[in-house]
């Protein structure tokens, strides 16, 4: 086992880090894991859901990330959107194995994988219901029609392992092959298009004659077996012809089992969000805040240190940042000595947002700027920030070096008529509009730099307390 390893398995030892968005596991690891939990108005059932146990299954990680803002009347859930992260951002189906084949009775010691699955296992033990969400090609039915609509297919389909069995963490018989045949119908009666509808499977893999040992190392047959809970495995296709679809069929079956099980809710839309990155944070030479935009250029001398520190973007996990050639899958939070030119890959999920390059300065780079901050003269490198209080004024000075032919854009003031540098003024916050701050909110302000004519830069105005309204 490498160095790489057993760090993150010490990591697991600790407690988890607790997040706004959810509880975080395995941090500054490519494992990198979020569990959410969602607690109902009333008590009710725990629904345990996993989300890309396989990396290039999008349907399952994009949907139960929206099913987390799910509001509960009845019931509780624990959603895992990104089981498998170092496959997801990687958009193959594994790296270190077929994680979906790991839940037998023993872990290898040697396996990268190992405490992810550990993790994965506790989780079921806290649960009334699971469901592990796939995709797969085809469109599953219960005879063969084509090569692509057959018996064989996982696509389109819902799967058990065992037609009836009795749950003794519910006390009762469950009847789970006529429940996934109600809920299966229910489903259909709102799909429109009979090629999309799904099909039931029964694997029946707590068969001695099953057709399908090879789910006995699955995590739907360890929950039912080891756990004694209802599972099911959601599989959609493929070969649907959008991730919106994928995401809109995975969110319509949880809903029916959610239905089935007892449990109360407002469901959220089913609609994906085309990733966006705002800015990066790095944290530069230990001690001052850079923040850059996707596909822009930060300059550096040999010898400066960063670390990329948070990705704001439209969403709030998922996220990763992979200096190429160096590190891992997500380098987030590491420290990088900076050398020669490298690039900065950042992704949702599998799709890449945007890149930053790392280039050397040039002798005309514009390296920091001179602010008066109400009274008090500030020296901030070129893509950083300043922070002042409502009400409060500032006064770009000028570069450094100092170059003919600067001009400074506040992006929400207006100099006045015939001017066209907002440097050398005092601005106060209560002059800038409102509209051209960062999603309308008051609070970001961004301020461009132009040398000669060409863009060189700028940095961010962060308004602190109370802001106008208007």
């Amino acid at each position: 086992m490498d160095i790489f390893n057993r760090v993150w398995i010490l990591l697991f030892l600790l407690l988890p880090v607790r997040a706004l968005w959810g509880e975080y596991y395995f941090q500054g690891t490519d494992h990198q894991m979020e569990v959410i939990r969602v607690k109902g108005e009333k008590p009710g059932l725990i629904v345990l859901i996993f989300g890309g146990i396989h990396g290039d299954e999008p349907g399952g990680y994009f949907s139960s990330e929206i099913l987390s803002k799910i509001k509960l009347l009845r019931g509780n859930l624990i959603i895992v959107p990104r089981v498998n992260f170092p496959s997801i951002m990687l958009n193959v189906r594994e790296v270190n194995g077929d994680m979906n084949r790991k839940f037998g009775d023993h872990e290898r010691i040697d396996d990268p994988d190992r405490e992810v699955v550990k993790l994965l296992k506790r989780l079921m033990s806290e649960a009334d219901i699971f469901i592990n969400q796939h995709d797969a090609y085809g469109f599953h039915r219960e005879t063969y029609i084509s090569e692509k609509y057959n018996q064989s297919r996982y696509g389109q389909s819902l799967i058990i392992d065992a037609p009836t069995f009795y749950s003794e963490k519910l006390g009762k018989q469950i009847e789970l092959a006529k429940i996934g045949k109600r809920i299966m119908t229910r489903v259909n009666d709102r799909i429109k298009n009979p090629a999309h509808h799904f099909g039931f499977w029964d694997h029946n893999s707590v068969a001695r004659n099953t057709k399908h040992p090879e789910m006995r190392k699955s995590a739907t047959y360890y929950a039912l077996t080891t756990h004694s809970i209802p599972a099911f495995g959601l599989e959609t296709s493929k070969d649907l012809p959008s991730l919106d679809h994928k995401v809109k069929y995975q969110l319509l079956v949880i809903r029916e089992i959610l239905h089935e099980f007892g449990l109360e809710f407002v469901f959220p839309s089913p609609n994906v969000k085309l990733p966006v990155l705002h800015w990066v944070d790095f944290l530069k030479n230990g001690k001052d805040i850079i923040r850059v935009n996707g596909n822009t250029n930060l300059r550096l001398s040999p010898g400066d240190s960063v670390v990329i520190k948070e990705i704001f973007s439209n969403y709030h996990s998922g996220l990763s940042a992979n200096i190429l050639n160096w590190g891992t899958l997500n380098d987030m939070e590491k420290k990088f000595v900076f050398e020669t030119d490298t690039t900065i890959l950042i992704k949702k999920n599998n799709l890449p947002m945007a890149k930053v390059y790392l280039k050397r300065f040039r002798k005309d780079s514009v390296r920091e700027v001179l602010v008066d901050i109400n009274g008090q003269v500030k020296t901030i490198p070129n893509w950083g920030k300043i922070e002042i209080t409502s009400g409060q004024y500032f006064n770009i000075r000028g570069t450094g070096p100092r170059f003919k032919n600067t001009r400074f854009d506040v992006r929400g003031f207006s100099p006045g008529p015939g001017r066209h540098d907002d440097s050398n003024v005092k601005i106060n916050t209560n002059q800038l509009l409102r509209k051209y701050s960062f999603k309308k909110k008051g609070n970001i302000y961004f301020v461009k730099i132009y040398t000669g004519g060409r863009f060189a830069g700028g940095f961010q105005v962060e308004v602190k307390g109370k802001v106008p309204t208007s």
